[in-house]
């Protein structure tokens, strides 16, 4: 499933980002997420964190066989955008966590980051002090297929280990939410 559009139709950044929150369209959004706890934006960051990558790798970047390495166009852009805020939210809500291992992961995904630093820059993203990602958007309208396909192809580390990752800080997240109900004696009303 390539996000390929059909010529002159491009998707937008937002549209990408209520993608990859397809569960929980509030937390895509900054002013939406000031109503949740942080461990449910932690538990949806890394959900969304997780299509997002899965998402990324799966985007036409073209081939290595292509006469000329067309730039990025612009959903492949808004694509990679969404995926910087998501990044962001992502590590921005572990760091806040208070679970061990929410924080652990949150630390693998910023070593996995760093060790892809130079693909990431020529994307235009670099990364801050904090740990996340800053985009340059000038710099990324510079950037043509074969860079992205350098660090996003389905083949590449980053995308691979980032879906490896979220997957399991989400269940961290997850493991946490189940501690926090049992020892809080708190219950679920799942009845619609």
């Amino acid at each position: 499933m390539s996000t390929k559009v059909s010529s002159g139709v491009s998707l937008s950044t937002n549209y990408f980002l209520r993608n990859f929150y397809t569960n929980n369209q509030k937390a895509a959004k900054t002013s939406g997420r000031s109503g949740y706890s942080n461990v449910e934006l932690s538990y949806e960051d890394s959900r969304a964190l997780n299509r997002a990558a899965k998402r990324l790798s799966k985007s036409d970047f073209g081939s290595d066989t292509d006469e000329k390495d067309d730039d990025l166009n612009d959903t492949s852009k808004a694509a990679i955008e969404a995926f910087v805020d998501t990044y962001n939210y992502t590590v921005t809500s572990g760091k806040s966590s208070s679970d061990y291992e929410t924080k652990r992961y949150v630390k693998q995904l910023n070593t996995l980051s760093k060790k892809h630093a130079d693909e990431l820059e020529d994307l235009g993203i670099t990364i801050n002090s904090d740990g996340t990602l800053d985009l340059n958007k000038d710099l990324l309208k510079t950037a043509n297929n074969s860079k992205a396909r350098k660090l996003l192809s389905p083949d590449q580390e980053y995308p691979q280990k980032l879906v490896k990752l979220s997957r399991k800080m989400n269940s961290a997240v997850q493991e946490n939410i189940m501690s926090l109900i049992s020892t809080q004696n708190m219950h679920i009303d799942i009845s619609l």
